[in-house]
């Protein structure tokens, strides 16, 4: 399989968040699901599992802090030719945890500054503790190859800075065996140092360093070289005897088809209403509105005197009803004063009250399905699930994969005959006596919902139904 092992070190690492997670408080598929949605959209720590070890033959750039410890067979060690970061040391306060606090001295009358003898000798200190500190670093760097190490930088005006080093490394002896200190000092640069020590130690160390110097220009003229020749592609082809095997495999590679091309197209995760409008897509059933194809919008950008579209009222009511309590006894005044909740809660706006109307709500309340709410040994309203529906049951293609199907079930309750009632509004219009059309219209989606319901609490729901908000009545879908 391409990529084999990064895919299974992907799948270990899934596993080892799974059961981190459930160490936390939230727990369950679904949870975990959403956890990993939200890393996603959040561009969250979601990334792919490391699958190279230290042994692995690759390239590997790394800073000279990080290689540490570690060591290559060729390394490359670049832009040597950067100064040492000393901006520290031009601060008007200096501190030193042995030698203490280091200041400027002001004389405000003569309007001048100058460094105390404090502040100078803790410069001083602190100079040298950095220089220190970048050899020790220059010391790591160049102890990390096994066989060869090439060092690069970039110096704006070699021969005459090299002339000037020469002239000092003439002017300083070595002090017992090693570059003077003084003129270390004078250098603040790793390039500078190496060539200190080249230059110190020029006739012993040249069968081991090879120095090369290359000119800018030179190197711009070599890249902008233009070939003149010119060749006639067409001619020369025509010219090249091509075998008939070549052809045939050519043609291979060319026209192969892949014989699994319809499980990259299908999508591995999909929600229950786009399923359903994939199949009145090819029932011929979907004449939808593009105008009512909106984004939500956040309440608080919302404009109290915007019409609403049929779907959006539809959408007020379906909240209405969820938040219906099966104890309560309503009439049209506590049906009001719900809405003037929902309103207060900043749940939805006042153009929105406004749009709900209140006689559909208190006609659910007389229903017969109602009765049973009230009688009901257990309620559950609003339940989201996911499961796993074999794709051909979808796409009506003959694929063998699975797709997970996530939805919302709207409302399922045990009456007191120990029935498992699966029930979900619907807003849509329908004409009296044609409510067959509205159960065909929906059949997929109650399937699912049956489904995912009996996977759950492993028993069968008796009986599902469909509540028409415009009938005002509960219609009984019978699974054929």
């Amino acid at each position: 399989m391409p990529n084999g092992d990064l895919r299974r070190a992907n799948l270990k690492m899934l596993f080892e968040r799974a059961k981190q997670y459930e160490t936390a408080s939230f727990k369950g598929l679904y949870n975990f699901i959403n956890f990993i949605e939200r890393l996603k959209l959040s561009s969250g720590d979601l990334g792919a599992a490391k699958i190279i070890g230290e042994n692995d033959n690759v390239i590997r750039i790394m800073s000279i802090h990080k290689s540490k410890g570690l060591e290559f067979p060729v390394v490359f060690l670049s832009s040597l030719g950067k100064q040492f970061n000393l901006m520290d040391l031009n601060q008007n306060i200096l501190l030193h945890q042995e030698m203490g606090i280091g200041v400027k001295y002001i004389d405000y009358e003569k309007q001048v500054q100058y460094d105390t003898l404090s502040k100078a000798a803790i410069r001083n200190k602190i100079f040298t503790e950095t220089l220190s500190e970048e050899m020790r670093i220059l010391y790591v760097a160049l102890t990390r190859a096994k066989e060869k190490l090439f060092i690069t930088a970039i110096k704006k005006n070699y021969p005459k800075e090299i002339e000037k080093m020469k002239s000092q490394i003439l002017r300083y002896d070595k002090n017992n065996g090693k570059i003077n200190p003084i003129l270390l000092k004078k250098y603040k640069k790793f390039i500078d140092w190496i060539l200190l020590v080249y230059y110190y130690e020029e006739s012993n160390i040249k069968n081991i360093v090879d120095l090369e110097i290359f000119n800018k220009k030179d190197i711009i003229k070599d890249f902008s070289k233009i070939e003149d020749d010119e060749i006639n592609v067409i001619k020369e082809l025509e010219n090249v005897e091509i075998k008939k095997e070549e052809i045939e495999k050519i043609d291979k590679i060319l026209n192969y088809k892949y014989n699994y091309i319809l499980s990259t197209k299908i999508p591995t995760k999909t929600s229950v209403t786009k399923i359903k409008e994939l199949k009145n897509e090819e029932k011929g059933l979907k004449n939808i509105d593009l105008q009512e194809i909106t984004f939500q919008t956040p309440n608080f950008m919302k404009e109290q005197d915007i019409k609403l579209t049929s779907a959006q009222k539809g959408t007020l009511l379906h909240l209405c009803m969820q938040n219906l309590d099966a104890k309560k006894v309503y009439s049209l005044s506590t049906i009001k004063e719900l809405i003037e909740e929902l309103k207060a809660k900043k749940i939805i706006t006042e153009n929105e009250a406004l749009n709900i109307n209140p006689y559909q709500i208190l006609a659910f309340t007389k229903t017969n399905i109602w009765e049973q709410l009230k009688e009901a040994k257990e309620i559950n309203k609003e339940k989201p699930f996911y499961i796993n529906i074999p794709a051909k049951e979808i796409y009506n293609k003959d694929i063998d994969e699975m797709v997970l199907v996530q939805g919302v079930i709207d409302l399922y309750f045990i009456n007191k005959e120990n029935e498992l009632i699966l029930l979900d509004y619907k807003t849509d219009y329908v004409e009296q006596g044609k409510e067959d059309e509205l159960l065909e219209k929906y059949a997929d989606q109650l399937k699912i919902y049956k489904k995912a319901l009996e996977e759950s609490l492993n028993r069968k729901v008796d009986k599902v139904y469909i509540y028409s908000v415009y009938l005002n009545k509960a219609c009984q879908y019978l699974e054929k």
